[in-house]
């Protein structure tokens, strides 16, 4: 029953039809294969991004608003992923959703946490340390077009804003798809115009060059398989469980971005290994494929090769061609 069910939620999402009823079949598959995958996805998102240190002391309880909470997915996610950074303060986590159903379901998720509350609430608290906006923006924009569409999901971000305190953190993640995934480049652009400071995925803070070429769009495709008791379920509904694809935009954290970030599979030929790197490049581009010649390998570029999408890097110094002399780091 449920491998059927998966099927439907999962066709109804790329659809766009986000008013799917909620029977029981339906809710089994969300808790059995979309809370483990999007739980993960928001775990991938904050994976480079430093919270503020003065949550890794002692203080007041961080309050981590969920608006679109779902299932608690994305609160989950979120707790372990401020866990693994090292934040020890007490979470107050608010779920904020206008499907009644999923709501217990969320607490019973979150339930038990050590150091965790839960509340549910018709709205965002006033002042929140941490907001997530998890695949909320696709729903907003759904059925609308481009312009109205971004317009709708602009306000959705720019009202978490104001719930946001100066040294939080906003998370949006969203589907890895052409579509909504330019639309989250689109906006990112409105918000870097309007002084947001972007600390994941992009290492620069100018215009988006990928909105300059219809058919590109930037998301991260982790080597994170689910759960071996989602395979069957995937099986069944024709769904994949390997790998982990999402776009993300993060606003706020601390600590210094990478100077570069891998934005494209790698692109290797016999003798050349190519990867398509975005950050403030010397030739003022932004956008820009940057090679090595196997004849040119050394110890000092050996990380060059291992470079795969999503990867921030820095090299010294930059230039278009990796030279034996250059000195390629992971960041």
């Amino acid at each position: 029953m449920v491998g059927p069910a998966l099927a439907e939620v999962s066709e109804a999402y790329n659809g766009g039809n986000f008013a799917l009823p909620w029977t029981l079949p339906r809710l089994a598959a969300r808790l059995h294969f979309f809370l483990p995958r999007d739980q993960a996805k928001v775990v991938g998102a904050l994976r480079d991004v430093t919270p503020p240190a003065a949550w890794r002391s002692e203080g007041p309880p961080l309050v981590v608003g969920d608006l679109g909470a779902g299932i608690g997915a994305s609160a989950l996610g979120a707790v372990r992923a401020l866990r693994a950074h090292g934040v020890v303060r007490a979470l107050h986590v608010v779920l904020v959703d206008r499907d009644a159903a999923s709501l217990p379901l969320a607490q019973a998720v979150l339930a038990g946490l050590p150091g965790v509350t839960v509340h549910v609430a018709p709205e965002l608290p006033p002042r929140c340390d941490v907001v997530l906006l998890v695949q909320v923006l696709v729903e907003v924009a759904a059925g609308r077009d481009e312009a109205a569409g971004d317009g709708a999901a602009f306000g959705v971000l720019a009202a978490a804003r104001q719930r946001l305190v100066p040294e939080g953190l906003l998370v949006v993640v969203e589907p890895a798809l052409q579509p909504t995934t330019r639309r989250l480049q689109r906006l990112r652009d409105r918000l870097v115009a309007e002084g947001g400071v972007i600390s994941a995925p992009c290492p620069h803070s100018g215009r988006c060059a990928m909105l300059a070429h219809p058919k590109d769009w930037c998301h991260d495709d982790l080597p994170v398989d689910l759960p071996g008791w989602t395979h069957p379920l995937a099986r069944a509904a024709g769904l994949r469980w390997q790998g982990l694809t999402f776009s993300r935009l993060v606003l706020g954290g601390e600590g210094p971005r990478p100077p570069f970030r891998v934005v494209a599979p790698p692109r290797d030929t016999r003798g050349r290994k190519e990867r398509l790197l975005c950050g403030d490049h010397p030739d003022g581009s932004t956008l820009r494929w940057v090679d090595r010649l196997e004849k040119q390998e050394s110890v000092n570029n050996a990380a060059f090769a291992g470079l795969e999408r999503g990867h921030g890097v820095a090299l010294e110094p930059a230039a278009a061609r990796v030279g034996p002399e250059t000195v390629v780091s992971r960041r």
